[in-house]
């Protein structure tokens, strides 16, 4: 079947469909607060022809627990903020575990998709980059009309 959209897609730990975002883009952020420093952080990929996530840089304001130290090229931008380049990463999805007090968003040109209004609480999340084949998409779209009365 051929694709009629590609798009984010939000799953649980059980694969289950979470929400869909569309998206024809090559390049996502995900920002969140850290839990402990309790700064913002984001991480920025690209995603790859087949789908991954290949990992452009990361931006922090402080140093801590999951911050990278050996890795990359790193660089003190002129508001404070220091910013991780260069690392080899590439992922088939981005995975974490949502939490309020993280206040995770994804970022897609200058647009924030905050998670809380995305996914539940307490919620093992992965991030995927998907192309909706015509009877996905339709299935989708049956189910976000019933969602809404």
């Amino acid at each position: 079947m051929i694709p009629v959209q590609s798009g984010i897609l939000l799953t649980n730990e059980k694969k289950d469909h979470v929400n869909f975002i569309p998206f024809d883009r090559e390049v996502i952020t995900i920002g969140w607060r850290h839990s402990v420093e309790l700064t913002p952080w984001k991480e920025t990929f690209e995603i790859n022809s087949d789908g991954n996530f290949s990992f452009l840089s990361t931006i922090y304001q402080s140093y801590g627990a999951g911050t990278p130290d050996t890795e990359g090229t790193v660089e003190l931008l002129s508001d404070g903020f220091i910013q991780v380049t260069d690392i080899e990463r590439t992922i088939p999805y981005y995975s974490l575990y949502y939490i309020p007090i993280s206040e995770y968003y994804l970022e897609i040109d200058s647009k924030k998709y905050y998670l809380s209004q995305l996914v539940p609480d307490y919620t093992n999340v992965q991030i995927h980059y998907k192309k909706l084949k015509l009877y996905e998409w339709l299935w989708r779209s049956i189910m976000e009309m019933f969602k809404e009365g």
